[in-house]
């Protein structure tokens, strides 16, 4: 199995705004659905057969949102694959708060390990260096840029939200 190594991969795309998520996933041969969820699951990723995998997005949630799972599960892929294969649904790590579908296997700290890869991955430093250099500093304004939600931009940027 070929090691990714996630800040290589998240430099090679650092200026490219938005950055082409589901290209980077195609790139490393990670498949990608897009299927109408129960509104608490924004997605999962599962081994299919050997070292091929798949993540599939809830199509109903906002295209910000699909995103963001989407880099979250790819997350999951470079850094939680051996867990894959154990837990409930022994080969799912679902991103499901409060489901009946969890992986036993993933924990809060694996959570929180894609949640911050997602974020450096839509939001690299260098995007974000690029668009201040260009006078952009309105949160709203880099959310889309990066396509991302205004949400996941302030707390990349370390600014409260207040939702409108």
């Amino acid at each position: 199995m070929c090691k990714i190594n996630p800040l290589e991969l998240i430099e090679k795309y650092s200026t490219t705004l938005p950055v082409p998520v589901y290209g980077i996933m195609r790139e490393l041969g990670l498949g990608v659905n897009f299927e109408p969820l129960e509104n608490n699951i924004s997605g999962w990723i599962e081994r299919l057969d050997g070292d091929k995998y798949s993540v599939t997005v809830n199509s109903s949630h906002a295209i910000v949102r699909q995103r963001f799972t989407a880099a979250h599960e790819l997350g999951h892929f470079i850094y939680h694959r051996e867990l894959f294969g154990r837990g409930v649904g022994d080969t799912r790590a679902y991103r499901a708060e409060g489901s009946s579908r969890p992986n036993s296997a993933i924990y809060p700290v694996h959570e929180r390990q894609a949640n911050s890869f997602a974020a450096n991955l839509l939001m690299p430093f260098k995007g974000i260096s690029l668009l201040l250099s260009q006078d952009i500093s309105d949160p709203a304004v880099m959310a889309d840029h990066f396509e991302v939600s205004v949400q996941a931009m302030h707390i990349r940027l370390g600014l409260p939200y207040q939702p409108a």
